[in-house]
């Protein structure tokens, strides 16, 4: 298929390049860092498998993150989507995108050809339910990996991917999540805030959002219901994880960040508020909770999220320019070059379980504790401990 047909992978694809505009000092302070004892000298090679909007997007900072990053495979179900994705990275990196239409794949198989294709780095995007899979074959071998959120669809998933992660960590690889407000420079001083007092001690994070409609690509009638069904995954809770878990888990982070980055202890159905989609409470130790609420509108959005502390209260607030994504690719091709690993694996895995948790209490109105939640994973895996960088 030539490149001059590019059509946009889904809607809000374009929209991205909102996320990609980084100063010059960005870049020069992400490429400062010289190669150390066990850093990646010369060319880093990067193959993404998942090339909607997020995925090619994510492509693009990780070659503006270094000066010799090379864009060399893409993966995709859709053949129309690796166009799409070669259009938009020819566009915005140039030279960068070092991609011939021979590693260009698509296919189930897609993502493993993209493996074989001798890459450094991989950013692993494709939809939720894909992605323990594609995880765990990245790791075996023997890439950095970028993954988006969340991690998966399910517990077990999610702690597949923690368990692969932990053994990319053990063997020096970096591991980076789409967990990005992780490095959005006025978020990261109100936590800092937080953790010298200024609130007083925690007692209540209030998570509270009314979400647009999800994108929806029309059926068209050359498409298997298969295909439909995978091209509007984001519509469907199997592929998706539902909406609680795919689009909450983000502010879920914030909150688990706001709070120490520690685990809930257990959580519980949030009664009287019958016209949210998903109400929940979680709970810790020392009495402090998180409360979770979540709606779904037909346009539009908004979101909230208010630390309460015996001192006062404060808004968690993004800083609204987009770098913060590019900032997170920075630091981790950083890492790569450097040889001082970034690690959010268990970021990643702590948020995704904390969102699945909160949607399955939700669906079934019945308290759920942390450790009933984990046990569901067969076999047994452990959650990851590493706080993350």
């Amino acid at each position: 298929m030539p490149r001059s047909a590019l059509q946009p992978g889904r809607p809000g694809t374009l929209a991205r390049r909102d996320f990609l505009q980084v100063t010059t000092g960005a870049v020069a302070a992400a490429t400062a860092l010289p190669p150390a004892l066990g850093g990646h000298a010369g060319t880093i090679r990067v193959g993404l498998i998942g090339c909607g909007g997020r995925g090619t997007g994510a492509a693009v900072q990780a070659a503006l993150a270094d000066p010799d990053v090379r864009i060399v495979a893409l993966g995709d179900a859709f053949s129309d989507q690796l166009v799409a994705a070669a259009g938009i990275l020819e566009r915005d990196v140039g030279r960068r995108f070092d991609c011939p239409d021979g590693r260009m794949f698509s296919g189930p198989d897609a993502h493993r050809r993209v493996l074989e294709a001798g890459v450094d780095v991989v950013v692993v995007a494709a939809p939720p339910h894909l992605r323990p899979l594609h995880v765990e074959e990245a790791v075996a071998a023997g890439c950095h990996v970028y993954c988006e959120t969340p991690a998966a669809t399910d517990v077990a998933g999610t702690l597949r991917v923690g368990a692969a992660l932990e053994r990319a960590r053990a063997a020096g690889r970096s591991v980076a999540s789409g967990l990005h407000a992780r490095r959005d420079a006025s978020l990261v001083a109100a936590i800092d805030r937080l953790r010298t007092g200024a609130l007083g001690a925690p007692r209540r994070v209030e998570v509270q959002a009314v979400l647009d409609g999800p994108w929806r690509l029309p059926v068209q009638p050359q498409w298997t219901a298969a295909e439909a069904r995978l091209r509007n995954w984001i519509t469907d809770d199997a592929l998706s994880g539902g909406a609680f878990v795919e689009r909450h888990v983000h502010a879920l982070d914030r909150a688990l960040w706001a709070l120490g980055d520690r685990e809930p202890v257990a959580a519980e159905p949030l009664r009287g508020s019958r016209s949210a989609a998903c109400a929940v409470r979680y709970r810790f130790t020392d009495g402090v909770e998180i409360v979770a609420v979540q709606a779904v509108a037909g346009r539009g959005g908004t979101s909230r999220e208010t630390v309460v502390g015996s001192g006062g209260s404060c808004e968690l607030r993004l800083s609204g320019d987009g770098r913060r994504y590019q900032a997170t690719m920075d630091r981790f091709l950083a890492g790569i070059r450097s040889g001082r690993a970034m690690d959010d694996t268990a970021l990643l895995v702590r948020g995704t379980l904390a969102a699945i948790m909160g949607r399955l209490v939700s669906a079934s109105g019945r308290p759920l504790a942390w450790e009933a939640l984990v046990a569901q994973a067969t076999p047994p895996l452990q959650v990851p401990k590493s706080a993350g960088a």
